[in-house]
């Protein structure tokens, strides 16, 4: 109820009540605290909300930077209503009902009655899943559009781009081949990544890692996700374009930081 409320509230309104209680203007969702160190960013912007799902991601960025366009994608047509519906009326959110791959064209998405957040344009390692004790319930398939990073950043004529944030449930390296003409103009690309195999023939993060470095990324920080026993499953993995930043900075420190 809560969260429907501050959705209605025009943002002039919200903006106003803050500053008359002397709250901060914008906030950092605690979920995200790992995104700390590329903003907020208070100029108008452009990220990308890739696996959008039901738009919570870019919900709490625009909360933390609200001058950000944002242009989400999200395949599955139940999410992507719940998402439209929420959020269709904001015009600085461009949803677009589709996947993100590394060719333009349709495919068939497995979707899963129990878990719609693990999607996924592959299929399931099924032992990989049953070792982990997670049930997705039924699955089904649905043909979807799909469109390459490149083409829509050509067709919108996008110019520099924040952030692209990339949830897409093992596609991840068909994502990024698909972006690679416009990987000179990304900033930071926040991915999530297997650190276990859970999807047939998807990357683990050593790949994606292994696939930015050679295209001019870093890896800035990183969290990963576990059932309980730290057997690390996942991992969120934020990375920054080479030319934003040396590898030092010496007006700082002289020795090894630890990353907190």
């Amino acid at each position: 109820m809560i969260g429907l409320i501050k959705r209605l509230v025009p943002d002039a309104i919200k903006r106003q009540l803050k500053a008359t209680l002397g709250v901060q203007p914008t906030r950092l969702h605690p979920e995200w605290e790992v995104l700390a160190p590329i903003g907020p960013v208070l100029a108008p912007h452009v990220i990308l909300d890739i696996g959008a799902h039901h738009g919570w991601f870019f919900h709490c960025w625009q909360d933390w930077c609200p001058q950000a366009q944002v242009h989400a994608f999200e395949p599955f047509p139940a999410s992507f209503e719940i998402c439209k519906g929420l959020y269709g009326q904001d015009p600085r959110v461009h949803l677009n009902q589709m996947g993100v791959g590394d060719a333009a064209g349709e495919l068939e998405l497995n979707a899963f009655a129990d878990s719609p957040v693990s999607n996924s344009f592959l299929a399931t390692d099924t032992k990989a899943w049953d070792g982990l004790k997670y049930h997705t319930g039924a699955a089904s398939r649905v043909t979807v559009p799909v469109t390459t990073v490149d083409d829509y950043v050509a067709q919108k004529g996008l110019g520099r781009i924040h952030l692209a944030k990339v949830d897409v449930q093992g596609f991840e390296l068909h994502v990024m081949r698909g972006a690679q003409k416009s990987l000179a103009q990304i900033d930071h690309i926040f991915v999530e990544a297997g650190i276990e195999r859970l999807y047939e023939g998807a990357p683990i993060f050593t790949e994606i890692f292994e696939f930015l470095a050679a295209r001019g990324f870093h890896l800035m920080t990183m969290r990963a996700w576990h059932r309980g026993n730290r057997v690390l499953v996942e991992t969120d993995m934020l990375f920054r374009r080479n030319d934003l930043a040396p590898p030092v900075d010496e007006s700082v420190i002289k020795t090894m930081e630890q990353l907190r």
